[in-house]
């Protein structure tokens, strides 16, 4: 009689404990954000991969910002796929809320919570992402290697993966500058003897030239956007498509397909996006059709970054001839630069007006307009100029781009190629930041220089703006 009691009881309580796993697992995959950790946990305690998988995805998700309300429609996508066997899929990720940084591994279905090293991360510090990466590559090893940077307040070279410190707002805005990708990169790919596969940035203008020369020591493929990008659960364009990256499709591709190279992957990746417009609003109206600024088109592409040395040398032989051919020229460099497409134009041209002016109005002439697609900027020239060196130099730099670009998606009706170069039209926009007219005490002055690029280094394009736009005595 009390055995068969004995027997009852274990029994029942077996199944409580199945009950309260089940119970324990579900509550993690349901909301990776209500996850609470101690404030400092040791990098050890994360349970590490034994083995070598073919990729490791790195998912750098920066959401302290306006994209806090597309936290749980991107995990949906991401637990949708899951890792597999030879792709682990991770993340760090931290919204508006305090206290809610969460490191985690991604199962079809589940996210998993792992150790970090404080509830409460600034994802615009530069220490944040490099502690990522590191930490990733060490608990996940890998054949190849992938960060995604998933964030907003694109700044091109400005400035890359942003956090607003709870508040939503650009006046506390700290940002991860060209300085420190530098740095980060340099430490996390040892002097880039150890590259990463793929950068991909999916953030608005973050397809710059400058930004590739100042990775391409420590990154063999990047995936950027000229153009700004709404994304997110509710963001269709015109024409009916998502406009978000399709991480549906190329997760999915990779999982079942894990061989791939990287070459292929984010020939893929950019494969799979289709390009859309959208459409101005204030107060929740559409813009009437005349209006400056009626539409946005968005675009991604995929650069091979061993082809940036190339580039950027072919940019600045056409800064050299620019300049030897200036009085000749300048009417045509004026004519090509007007009608050459444009970037950027949702921030604002002049830190001195209101911001409403541009963030509320998005009208043309307060729009910030100092990053140009270098192909149609070349192309535009060299039918405007007589000077035959000069032409000569804007089809040397259009080859270097058809090389250099590996895929691109855009409309057929806009003109964008892949990659953007600065070249602001005013003297007084030089060396000014995005940000300087938010009253952010950090962007008073500009984080980083143009001359202080590794793009400007050994290069011209820095002296030929400053002789263009006659501002050399005020830059020796």
């Amino acid at each position: 009689m009390n055995g068969g009691k004995i027997m009852q009881n274990k029994k029942i309580m077996v199944i409580l404990i199945i009950m309260l796993l089940i119970f324990t697992a579900t509550v993690s995959s349901a909301n990776i954000i209500s996850s609470n950790k101690s404030d400092i946990v040791k990098s050890t305690e994360i349970s590490k991969s034994s083995t070598n998988a073919k990729w490791t995805l790195m998912m750098y998700c920066a959401f302290d910002n306006h994209r806090d309300a597309e936290k749980e429609f991107t995990f949906d996508i991401f637990k949708s796929v899951g890792s597999s066997e030879d792709v682990n899929l991770v993340a760090l990720v931290d919204t508006r809320s305090v206290g809610d940084t969460n490191y985690c591994y991604i199962q079809q279905d589940l996210v998993i919570p792992l150790s970090w090293y404080e509830s409460e991360s600034d994802m615009g510090h530069p220490d944040t992402l490099k502690r990522f990466i590191e930490l990733s590559k060490n608990q996940y090893p890998a054949d190849h290697y992938a960060l995604f940077v998933l964030s907003t307040h694109g700044s091109s070279w400005q400035g890359l993966g942003g956090d607003t410190h709870g508040t939503g707002s650009s006046s506390d805005l700290s940002l991860i500058n060209m300085k420190d990708y530098k740095d980060i990169l340099t430490d996390v790919t040892n002097n880039g003897s150890d590259k990463l596969d793929v950068a991909a940035f999916e953030i608005c203008i973050t397809g710059g030239l400058e930004v590739a020369c100042q990775i391409s020591p420590y990154v063999n493929y990047m995936l950027s956007t000229e153009e700004h990008g709404f994304g997110g659960e509710d963001g269709l364009s015109e024409e009916g498509t998502v406009l978000e990256w399709n991480y549906t499709s190329f997760l999915n591709e990779l999982r079942f397909n894990p061989d791939m190279t990287p070459e292929e992957f984010v020939s893929f990746v950019v494969g799979s996006y289709q390009a859309g417009t959208y459409v101005s609003t204030v107060l929740g109206f559409n813009m009437p059709e005349f209006y400056p600024i009626k539409k946005y088109y968005t675009t991604l592409s995929a650069t091979n970054l061993s082809k940036s040395d190339q580039l950027k040398n072919d940019v600045s032989t056409l800064a050299e001839k620019l300049t030897d051919n200036l009085p000749d020229v300048k009417p045509n460099i004026r004519k090509a630069r007007e009608d050459t497409r444009e970037y950027g134009i949702l921030y604002p041209r002049f830190w001195w007006l209101p911001t409403t002016l541009s963030f509320g109005l998005a009208y043309e002439p307060w729009g910030y307009d100092c990053f140009i697609d270098v192909y149609d900027f070349s192309s535009r020239l060299r039918e405007e100029v007589d000077v035959q060196e000069v032409k000569d130099a804007c089809t040397n730099v259009m080859n270097s781009l058809d090389e250099a670009i590996i895929a691109s998606e855009s409309l057929p009706t806009d003109p964008s190629y892949g990659l953007h170069i600065y070249f602001p039209q005013l003297r007084c926009q030089y060396d000014q930041s995005i940000w300087k007219g938010m009253k952010n005490p950090t962007f008073r002055n500009i984080p980083v220089k143009y001359e202080e690029l590794d793009f400007s280094e050994d290069n011209v394009w820095d002296e030929f703006l400053k002789t263009y736009l006659n501002i050399l005595q005020f830059y020796p």
